[in-house]
């Protein structure tokens, strides 16, 4: 069967006419069998291909940044051989809930481990003492057995940051007992104490929150933010 003449094969049909047709040109001649599973360079050109596709699609603004967050992960991966692991779930064991959790990226060796946050909003996130990393840490922390500790990085661009930060084994150790102490008091004695602080920001119950909103809004945070509101409120229920 001829083939087809495409952009592709242009050059080989031009000098080689033969290649076209091959099984016509090369008696008893069997085609490769295809596999799109396999480590090859076609494979990996068309993974890439689609990448690129992916990522062409982005503004100017965004395309800059989001090199410069692949540039930071490249100059990381370059000073080791580690193993990766891209969004791989995981269970942490080490709760009572035993939830699943995705971190971003992880890479890893029998020493060594970084746990990386892609995050693309403009406002700032530190990695120092981030709890959402920390979390990340314990539960991957297994995969480095004889690591010392946990590097940790939030690699956001948009807000010009590129931060990383080491906890070792005993700061890991003391957030895991702060953090089973407060699932137990939310799971098993089911308490519904409030606590405003920072790490509102996200909450769908934050009258001044960056995400998706629910209502009603948090009487801490509406005593916070508005008093007067909420005195007028009460005095008017008074009356």
């Amino acid at each position: 069967m001829t083939e087809r003449f495409s952009a592709s094969v242009a050059s080989r049909h031009m000098a080689c006419h033969a290649s076209a047709d091959l099984s016509t040109a090369i008696p008893g001649w069997v085609p490769p069998v295809e596999d799109d599973t396999a480590d090859n360079a076609a494979n990996r050109g068309t993974i890439m291909h689609a990448l690129f596709a992916q990522v062409m699609d982005l503004g100017a603004a965004d395309l800059r940044k989001f090199s410069e967050a692949v540039a930071y992960i490249a100059a990381l991966r370059q000073t080791r051989r580690f193993h990766t692991l891209i969004e791989e779930p995981i269970t942490a064991e080490w709760l009572i809930t035993k939830p699943g959790t995705t971190a971003d990226l992880v890479l890893y060796t029998q020493d060594e481990i970084h746990v990386i946050d892609l995050k693309t909003g403009k406002i700032p996130v530190s990695a120092f003492e981030n709890k959402q990393l920390m979390y990340y840490a314990v539960s991957y922390g297994h995969l480095a057995p004889k690591a010392k500790g946990v590097t940790m990085h939030i690699v956001q661009p948009w807000a010009g940051v590129m931060d990383s930060w080491y906890a070792d084994t005993a700061k890991l150790h003391l957030f895991m007992a702060e953090a089973k102490d407060a699932e137990f008091r939310i799971n098993v004695l089911e308490e519904r104490d409030f606590g405003p602080g920072d790490h509102c920001m996200f909450c769908p119950a934050n009258p001044r929150g960056r995400g998706q909103k629910g209502h009603p809004f948090c009487p801490a945070l509406m005593d916070m933010y508005y008093p007067m509101a909420v005195d007028e409120a009460a005095m008017m229920s008074e009356d």
